[in-house]
């Protein structure tokens, strides 16, 4: 009757676990239930069925480079195992439910210097202890250690994300540097050709010296631009180069241009539940979630606590006679941690000021999503918006510098003038392209900041490795 009265007690004070865990509550976020950004009613619908999101830009070379980097990046490496050791600490911190056992044996045999005869002793034995987990403690612990590896997931997909980012950042950009190499090339032709030209002129007395040397000074400064934009897309390609994990003579493969037409199909509503994708968002709330239980777990380590102990021991002089008398040994502890008061209001104001902290930062994290996504679409509809102003000027620049070429030739204007049309159409060819690359990275950044579409394959394909 008592080790049943024993027994009821034990599974009622277990129960209690239930009545000390803190409710969860999602911070409150001044957004609209209606909030969204749209594109143009003539927006490009998206299709459903291609592979990974960045599929969508319709690049085999750029999603080829991204592929490769993805599996070959150290810091994805890095961030991959960093994601095992939190899975790991959490299989550890499971092993709490269940008892601690320990086996232990020795044997010894001592003699006196003396002479006397010597001694021999064994002993072995086995040992349970298991701490009751009265008011959910233990639960709690778990718990925190399940958000913990949840949220290093989380950061682990952030890392993908970022490195996406900036692979395709650098392919875009050596693409750019490399139009705006053969533009810079074909304007340096045209110098030369022109210079050549002013001192025939010259010496035909056509013209004044003055001319040449303004022509022989716009030679020598294509020639440095041109210079200067090779070092550009030197560096560009040597950080791929480390990306990928190679030295930085081994080049990735690289667009010779980007295509000032191209135009990316996005979804034309962007609804505010589409930001829960985000790693850094659901990272911040699993730290908030983990840093709760925490929270729970500080303060209930103050409560009584209840373990209990078993002990099968042996042991003899004798070897033949090591297991003749066994003995057990059981008992419990009770240990009674609130009596030091000071330091119980201390751990638990730590605790609860950081749960404090993880919920601003949780804030903080969304907020900064919406913003990431207002932003990203602003640029992306202005650029779209600029290409066409700008395809209208480069068809004007190109008429403007035609013209002026054969009123310079009749001598009709001087050469300032030609030298400001061929700088003008020169600077639209780079502007154009600029804005492509500007097009084509507000676009990633607006799918970055939805998190990624289908983020979570690729990523569990990446942590298998």
């Amino acid at each position: 009757m008592r080790q049943l009265t024993l027994l009821l007690l034990t599974l009622m004070l277990t129960g209690c676990g239930a009545l000390t865990r803190s409710d969860y509550q999602r911070p409150l976020l001044s957004v609209p239930e209606d909030w969204q950004r749209t594109e143009p009613q003539d927006a490009i619908s998206v299709q459903k069925d291609m592979g990974f999101w960045w599929d969508r830009f319709d690049d085999a070379r750029l999603s080829r480079v991204i592929g490769q980097v993805l599996e070959s990046n150290n810091n994805l490496a890095a961030a991959a195992l960093t994601l095992k050791q939190a899975r790991i600490t959490a299989g550890l911190t499971q092993t709490n439910i269940s008892p601690d056992v320990s086996l232990n044996g020795s044997g010894s045999n001592s003699k006196s210097l003396n002479g006397d005869a010597a001694q021999e002793n064994y002993s072995a034995s086995l040992s349970l202890s298991y701490e009751l987990d009265l008011w959910g403690k233990l639960a709690r612990i778990r718990e925190q250690s399940e958000w913990e590896a949840i949220s290093s997931e989380q950061d682990y997909r952030a890392t993908v994300l970022s490195t996406i980012d900036a692979t395709a950042q650098l392919y875009w950009n050596i693409a750019l540097l490399n139009q705006q190499l053969a533009y810079q090339k074909a304007s340096l032709d045209i110098a030369r050709q022109t210079l050549a030209q002013i001192e025939s002129r010259e010496r035909a007395g056509k013209v004044s010296f003055l001319d040449v040397l303004q022509a022989r000074q716009t030679v020598i400064n294509s020639e440095n631009s041109l210079l200067s934009m090779k070092q550009q897309r030197a560096t560009s390609r040597n950080a791929l180069a480390v990306l990928l994990n190679r030295p930085p003579v081994q080049h990735a493969d690289e667009a010779t241009e980007l295509d000032v037409s191209q135009h990316v199909a996005i979804e034309s509503i962007t609804p505010l539940a589409v930001l829960a994708n985000r790693p850094d968002l659901q990272a911040a709330e699993s730290r908030l979630r983990a840093a709760l239980a925490g929270s729970d777990a500080a303060r209930l380590s103050f409560y009584p606590t209840l373990s209990l102990q078993g002990t099968l021991s042996a042991g003899s002089q004798i070897f033949q006679q090591w297991f003749n008398n066994p003995m057990r040994v059981v008992g419990g502890s009770v240990g009674a941690p609130f009596i030091q008061w000071n330091r119980v209001q201390l751990t638990v104001e730590q605790a609860g000021l950081k749960v404090q902290q993880e919920a601003v930062n949780f804030r903080q994290t969304a907020y900064t999503a919406l913003s990431e996504v207002d932003n990203a679409m602003v640029k992306r509809l202005d650029a779209d918006e600029q290409r066409v102003r700008l395809q209208q000027s480069l068809l004007l620049s190109q008429q403007r510098l035609t013209l002026t070429e054969s009123r310079y030739r009749a001598g009709k204007v001087d050469y300032q003038t030609l030298l400001n049309a061929q700088d003008a159409l020169l600077d639209v060819q780079n502007s154009l392209a600029q804005n492509q690359y500007d097009y084509l990275y507000a676009t990633l950044q607006l799918w970055l900041a939805q998190g990624g579409a289908n983020l979570q394959q690729r990523t569990s394909q990446n942590e298998s490795h």
